[in-house]
């Protein structure tokens, strides 16, 4: 193992020269410019579920196959999210204890990712759960629906295009780094 005054000078070496991590920072700073505005001023989409559903891209590993495995992971636990509301609120009177006991199932049941396949990215499910119950509790209405099937939808489209924004810069800063 190097010494910690090399590892220091290998990680400012790989800091200040042209490479993989200068060339997805560039493509990355670039791509949110519009990406940011475009959510904001016209898309009528929450921006936050776009950006974790691009870091779960990246998470997930690189090319087609994480862009598949993230999003399946972030929209299904997104619908668990949305599961575990409606069914709390709508069925269950939304007491505390019964929005514990339906979280404890669901996460249960995104714990059993790891042996599906699609799915088995289990962190994204995670991430699509939680990121669900931020875009609800921000009240978002998007295309007009509001409630826990606007959120659905809201957290469903933006970490759709969040994804895809992920797989285009990795894919843009592998052939220019």
């Amino acid at each position: 193992m190097p010494a910690a005054d090399e590892r220091h000078h290998l990680e400012w070496e790989r800091l200040t020269a042209w490479g993989e991590p200068w060339a997805l920072a560039v493509v990355f700073g670039v791509a949110s410019v519009p990406w940011t505005y475009g959510f904001v001023a016209g898309l009528d989409l929450p921006l936050w579920p776009a950006f974790i559903a691009s870091a779960t891209y990246f998470a997930a590993g690189h090319g087609p196959k994480a862009f598949v495995r993230g999003y399946a992971s972030n929209l299904v636990g997104a619908g668990y999210g949305a599961a575990t509301l409606a069914i709390v609120d709508g069925v269950l009177g939304g007491s505390v204890l019964a929005l514990s006991l339906v979280v404890g199932g669901f996460m249960l049941l995104a714990s059993l990712h790891a042996a599906v396949p699609l799915l088995s990215f289990t962190p994204g499910g995670f991430l699509g759960y939680a990121t669900l119950f931020g875009v609800h509790a921000a009240d978002v209405t998007t295309y007009g629906i509001g409630g826990v099937g606007g959120a659905f939808v809201g957290t469903a489209v933006a970490m759709l295009i969040g994804g895809g924004i992920g797989l285009l810069a990795d894919e843009v800063s592998s052939a220019i780094g």
